[in-house]
């Protein structure tokens, strides 16, 4: 553009001198003209540049100012325009940070497991209730353990159906969980925003110990049914005797009433049996920690069963280490333990001995409690109960069972000396009511030894509860 007019001032008459002035004043208007417009590539340059940093920051979540732009209309609009997108982008973060929050706060709250799974099938979400029931506290892959539940068969299937049809369905499964096989009711229902489903949750509910209460229930009723059918119908058939025979024929009627007696002790046994396991079943029931003597226990239980030890020579004996003469425990318990388990071994124990031990020890604390500041030792006192026998013992095949209600290890046992099937039940329900567990060793011909172990609580006494009372109706008396 300026070379026509350079070219003009070379054919203009006049002196070198003013040539060349003007030719500098030329050169000179060229230089301011590039210089301005370098510097307004430079300043475009460096608010393009700023504008890029601004979208930067602001895509990294961090509130920004955006820049300012100088005397350019279109990059004003444009940087407006951003403005306007990173607000509203803003906002809808802030809404999803807040929805993703109520998820997890619902998921957290919910007391059933839930898993949420891709299209693929692949679990992307769960909640602490999933993670407790699917996964063992010592795995250190968690979510290839959910991975390994979600590819199983029966959970492929539901999700599979859940998304062909894309409504919730629901199914109940039986799985391997671990070495543990679980019953659970699966819900799978489809998340479909859109069109295409996005993912699909489970819904999980462990259903294994309802149904395992509900068969135990029907088979308690079953086999309460069965003991008291038994000596009822041999109390009928005894009464028809007599009918039958007359009053005269006095053997035939003191048989049937020693049938009679026999089978009405039995009866009351087992009443009595059922009333001391549901008293131990109670959740609700107060389990009183106190100071129990264990002498004047010792004078109880040897008087109870003196005479039936007596009857069959067996040696009844009583053995209490010098630190364990007060023990903590609730009273009616502890001698409702001792009475089923010295007259189970009573029952079959033929010859040799039946040993009571009482004795005192530390352990490791298993549950500490943080509420009680007074305990920082890190250990716990421990009672310890034992009852050894010489009896016949246990099967190896019947130990895992014998704490079955009403299930009987020698079963060709007849009358009441075979006992209710409840005796065992009762005892491992009234140490875990203290907290404790029972530990079973027995040899076959050899004996059996019944060690029950439980705390000794720190907690304040509750309320007093009434005077113990033991029912007589025992063999012993």
């Amino acid at each position: 553009m300026l070379a026509p007019v350079v070219l003009a001032v070379f054919r203009m008459p006049g002196t070198d001198s003013t040539q060349a002035a003007v030719l500098a004043v030329l050169v000179a208007i060229l230089a301011a003209i590039s210089a301005a417009l370098l510097l307004v590539l430079v300043q475009r340059y460096r608010m393009v540049k700023d504008i890029i940093r601004w979208l930067r920051i602001r895509r990294m979540g961090e509130p920004q100012r955006p820049p300012i732009v100088l005397a350019h209309v279109q990059l004003e609009r444009l940087v407006r325009e951003i403005q306007g997108l990173a607000n509203a982008s803003e906002i809808e973060r802030r809404e999803l940070l807040v929805q993703s929050s109520y998820l997890q706060t619902l998921l957290a709250c919910l007391n059933d497991p839930v898993i949420i799974l891709d299209p693929a099938g692949v679990p992307v979400l769960s909640n602490r209730r999933a993670v407790e029931l699917l996964i063992a506290p010592a795995d250190p892959d968690s979510q290839n353990t959910l991975r390994e539940f979600a590819a199983q068969g029966p959970v492929q299937d539901i999700t599979r159906i859940a998304l062909r049809s894309q409504s919730p369905i629901s199914r109940q499964v039986r799985l391997a969980i671990g070495a543990r096989p679980r019953v659970l009711q699966i819900t799978a229902a489809p998340i479909s925003p859109g069109i295409q489903p996005r993912g699909i949750l489970l819904l999980l509910q462990d259903q294994t110990e309802l149904l395992q209460n509900v068969q135990i229930k029907a088979d308690f009723a079953a086999n309460a049914s069965h003991e008291l059918r038994t000596p009822l119908a041999s109390i009928r058939a005894a009464v028809e005797t007599i009918g039958e025979a007359g009053y005269e024929d006095h053997v035939t009627l003191k048989r049937c009433l020693d049938i009679i007696g026999g089978h009405v002790l039995r009866l009351q046994l087992l009443v009595q049996d059922l009333l001391d396991l549901s008293r131990t079943e109670d959740p609700r029931a107060i389990v009183r920690y106190e100071p129990i003597n264990l002498e004047e226990v010792r004078e109880l239980i040897s008087s109870m069963f003196k005479n039936m030890a007596t009857e069959k020579h067996l040696d009844l004996r009583f053995e209490i280490a010098p630190d364990a003469g007060v023990m903590q425990g609730d009273e009616r318990l502890v001698l409702l333990i001792l009475k089923n388990l010295i007259d189970n071994s009573l029952k079959f124990t033929n010859a040799g001995f039946i040993q009571v031990r009482w004795r005192k020890q530390t352990r490791p604390a298993r549950n500490a409690n943080k509420s009680d500041s007074s305990d920082t030792s890190g250990t716990e006192d421990i009672m310890i109960l034992e009852v050894e026998d010489t009896g016949c013992g246990i099967p190896p095949e019947d130990i895992n069972r014998v704490f079955e209600r009403f299930y009987t290890v020698n079963r060709s046992r007849g009358g009441a000396d075979r006992g209710t099937g409840l005796g065992l039940a009762i005892v491992k329900h009234a140490v875990a009511a203290m907290g404790g567990v029972v530990e079973l060793h027995s040899q076959t011909g050899k004996g059996t030894i019944m060690r029950c172990i439980w705390p000794q609580s720190r907690q304040p006494l509750p309320p007093r509860r009434p005077p113990v009372e033991l029912s007589s109706a025992s063999p012993a008396d």
